[in-house]
């Protein structure tokens, strides 16, 4: 059943039209965007890590994540967990996070190529490693996981200047490249919103590209037909609730789906609603 969904998950990445993923802070948001049809469930770090009390950055113990994503109907939901840079200190320790995430029913991951809590990118051949170490495991368990690498080159330093500048980009096909030999499903880039560099990545991978927007400030139109698949909201899905000053979850999803089925009813975004 697992292969199934992951399948699902995986077919669900269409080039421009872009799954829409609505990042969850804790367990009762998870649960009422189920109640609403939407049974793509996506964690985000820092959120998770704020609601429950802590700083981003793997300081929310990995046995408490654990214990929130349990209580997220597994069985039925599809969930991808943003691992921040995977919760382990060695390949060995990371192999084991991912067989303990399949065991309770995720579907999906978002590992980064980010040293934890540094400003510093594992190298190309040492967050290579990283993913055939994955995807080994995958293969011996026989399990399918769709794994969503986030590459931070637009996020660490001035991220508006880096939207700019021609090497980052040409680092970020490098190593989109590599990571895309390794068999990983998806590329994670968030910070960048240059639709020109957008479009040049766009054409040098076949990987479904994932964007980060803000909910509040930036436009879904705007990077329709840029190549991209997938488009997450990290934590401003979050601030917007708390900014809101409204505790009804209920509203506040039916007001956030609301403005979202625009775009669904003409035919440029995927809501994965599960009827």
């Amino acid at each position: 059943m697992n292969e199934n969904k992951t399948a699902h998950f995986r077919h669900a990445h269409q080039k421009d039209k872009p799954l829409i993923l609505l990042n969850i802070w804790d367990v009762v948001s998870a649960n009422e965007l189920t109640r609403k049809k939407i049974n793509l469930i996506s964690t985000g770090s820092y959120a998770m890590s704020n609601h429950y009390g802590y700083q981003d950055g793997e300081n929310m113990p990995f046995d408490e994540l654990l214990s929130y994503i349990k209580q997220m109907d597994t069985k039925t939901n599809y969930i991808t967990v943003d691992i921040e840079s995977g919760y382990a200190i060695n390949t060995a320790d990371l192999t084991k996070n991912i067989e303990t995430l399949i065991q309770i029913g995720v579907i999906g991951i978002n590992i980064e190529d980010k040293q934890p809590n540094t400003e510093t990118l594992y190298t190309i051949e040492e967050q290579s490693e990283r993913i055939l170490c994955i995807k080994q495991k995958c293969n011996a368990i026989k399990k399918d996981l769709f794994i969503n690498v986030r590459t931070d080159t637009y996020f660490i330093g001035d991220v508006t200047e880096n939207n700019q500048d021609e090497q980052v980009l040409n680092q970020t096909i490098s190593r989109i490249n590599a990571y895309e030999k390794t068999g990983i499903d998806g590329i994670f880039i968030p910070g960048l919103k240059n639709q020109e560099h957008l479009k040049k990545i766009a054409a040098a991978t076949n990987l479904p590209i994932n964007i980060m927007l803000d909910i509040q400030k930036d436009s879904i139109s705007d990077y329709l037909n840029t190549g991209i698949s997938r488009i997450s909201f990290g934590p401003s899905i979050y601030m917007l609730y708390n900014e809101s000053g409204n505790n009804d979850l209920n509203s506040f999803y039916t007001s956030l789906l609301a403005d979202l089925s625009q775009y669904e009813e003409q035919n440029h975004i995927e809501l994965f609603r599960i009827q």
